[in-house]
């Protein structure tokens, strides 16, 4: 592509954390390995495509027994399904955020999913420092096959207690000089 900046996506750059409840409890984690792509042709935020692939073995609750489960089958299947992606299809502006619009593939399941991502100078001004995008998705787990009791866990009570949607969010930063042209506009300026 011609005049496109590209920001290579992985651990340093960018995090992916998530939320799920078990009954009233909160479990939180992120996912520790990740690659993907940004590619911003010719300062135009409009058409920037955003590629992310989480390896869903590298699941991290802070509870090595618990994130083993969440790694079987009745959650994530990491054996059959090594990676979550997300591919973007369009980028719009609304009041200074960017919606991002695109496809989350989460064990075999694909769903159309948009998010609002603010816009935030982390440090610096002008063309110095880093600029951070966030984004959260809510993902409907049930739809994706994650959370649903198999084999032995059918016997298992914990399984009704699980929530049917867990909060992911993602946040990315990226030099501000490498980007500031194209979100000028984005930004009202």
């Amino acid at each position: 592509m011609r005049d496109a900046t590209r920001f290579t996506l992985d651990a340093r750059t960018m995090r992916v954390t998530f939320t799920a409840w078990l009954g009233p409890l909160r479990v939180e984690g992120y996912f520790g390995e990740l690659h993907g792509a940004l590619v911003l042709p010719n300062t135009d935020i409009e058409r920037a495509t955003l590629e992310v692939a989480v390896a869903a073995a590298s699941i991290d609750t802070g509870m090595p027994m618990r994130d083993r489960h969440l790694r079987g089958p009745s959650f994530l299947d990491a054996d059959r399904y090594p990676h979550i992606t997300f591919s973007s299809r369009r980028v719009s502006r609304d009041n200074g955020d960017l919606l991002v619009a695109g496809v989350l593939a989460l064990r075999g399941e694909t769903r159309e999913m948009v998010t609002r991502c603010p816009v935030h100078r982390m440090d610096g001004e002008g063309i110095a420092g880093r600029i951070a995008f966030s984004g959260a998705l809510d993902v409907p787990s049930h739809a994706h096959g994650v959370g649903i009791a198999r084999g032995l866990d059918l016997l298992n009570p914990i399984f009704l207690a699980v929530g049917k949607r867990v909060q992911v969010e993602a946040r990315l930063v990226v030099p501000a000089m490498r980007l500031l042209p194209a979100l000028l506009p984005a930004l009202g300026h």
